[in-house]
């Protein structure tokens, strides 16, 4: 037997419940639905212009419009006893639509949860060990010959992104704690016009932007696996840079999903640009390094930093400009790292360098950055 229609109270039930919540899985829980199911429930309200108000609804099927074609029009009332008219012109407000957040959310839900990854058998319980992965762009591609540093595209970067990663591990001792940032631009483009979001600066790609998020979120899981074997707990953060404005958001929730449950692997998720942790004596920042001058950042941090008073040793790390540089700002420790990628044709054309560099910096609880490990990706 076909399914029964849902009734009118039910599809006004849902519709209510989205404009009362600003984001579809709250909404969706309110009525202890799952969120496929709601989003199919809005679909039949909305084609049945129950987000309309009765009096559009009669409006629209006197002009013989369905629900789809009526925006707007007038009402028009007539007083049986004075045949007096009086004219109401409405305008419809579609039901709020999903945000890119709602959207991300539900796609990942069903991804399986990572299996549990052996710890180490002793660690460092003093010390923490930030890995600040600045400026992969991957996605990019560049001709070392028009360039004059190296080729570039997702595969040459997959592959010296683990080189990169074996070699710092080696280097790095067994701390108690990992700190893996993402420090933006992960992705060298944001959607597949291959153009900055705020500039539209037409970008060099290497291939369509799904297979530059497949492959870049599958590399991203290998080398977080490969840290989680070495330190007891790991926290991820992937930061918003200039390219990827939206599509760090992917990388983000994708993981959170990967590791949903696990009690080693926390994947911090949180709209604010600024990355903030405590480690002891120690705090540690980080951030794009754009929108924001790094005397402004120190005024800030120091504002809104619950923890700014409690420690002695502030460390706040960047990049974006690509290049090493360095110096204190007050009892702030500010350094803006070097990218992960080699120079691009615009870069090149501009006079900007290929220094490349992977880092691990290790951290004392008491006496603040011990240990500096690099591979320069010669």
């Amino acid at each position: 037997m076909p399914t029964p229609p849902l009734s009118e109270e039910l599809l006004l039930e849902a519709v209510e419940a989205r404009q009362s919540f600003s984001k579809l899985s709250e909404a969706a829980n309110s009525l202890g639905l799952n969120v496929n199911t709601f989003r199919s429930r809005l679909r039949v309200a909305e084609a049945s212009g129950l987000y309309l108000s009765e009096g559009a609804r009669k409006s629209a099927l006197s002009a013989e419009l369905n629900y789809a074609e009526a925006k707007s029009g007038w009402i028009v009332e007539v007083d049986p006893d004075t045949g007096s008219r009086r004219s109401t012109y409405w305008q419809a407000q579609p039901l709020p639509t999903e945000t890119l957040i709602d959207l991300i959310e539900s796609s990942f839900s069903k991804i399986q949860v990572a299996d549990p990854i052996q710890p180490p058998k002793q660690t460092a319980d003093n010390l923490c060990t930030v890995y600040p992965l600045m400026d992969v762009h991957y996605g990019m591609r560049a001709w070392g010959k028009e360039t004059g540093s190296t080729d570039y595209d997702t595969d040459i970067a997959k592959d010296q992104l683990l080189k990169a990663f074996s070699k710092i591990d080696v280097l790095t001792p067994s701390s108690n704690t990992a700190i893996l940032i993402i420090g933006g631009d992960f992705f060298h483009s944001d959607d597949n016009k291959a153009e900055t979001p705020a500039s539209k600066h037409k970008l060099d790609v290497d291939g369509r932007h799904w297979r530059v998020l497949d492959t870049g979120i599958e590399i991203v899981i290998t080398i977080i696996e490969i840290l989680a074997k070495k330190h007891k707990n790991l926290k991820v953060r992937v930061l918003r840079g200039n390219h990827d404005e939206h599509s760090h958001l992917v990388l983000t929730f994708a993981l959170c999903q990967r590791y949903r449950g696990h009690d080693r692997i926390e994947i911090e998720k949180t709209p604010r640009d600024l990355f903030m942790h405590q480690w002891g004596k120690v705090s540690i920042f980080a951030h794009h390094g754009d929108r924001i001058k790094p005397q402004q950042a120190a005024l800030y941090i120091s504002d809104v930093c619950p923890f700014w008073s409690s420690t002695s040793h502030r460390y706040m790390l960047t990049g974006h400009v690509h290049h090493d540089q360095a110096k204190d700002i007050g009892p702030l420790r500010w350094e803006s790292l070097r990218a992960f990628a080699p120079p691009d044709a615009y870069a090149a054309s501009m006079g900007y360098g290929a220094r490349r560099a992977l880092q691990s910096i290790t951290f004392d609880a008491e006496d603040g950055m011990v240990l500096r490990a690099i591979d320069p990706i010669a």
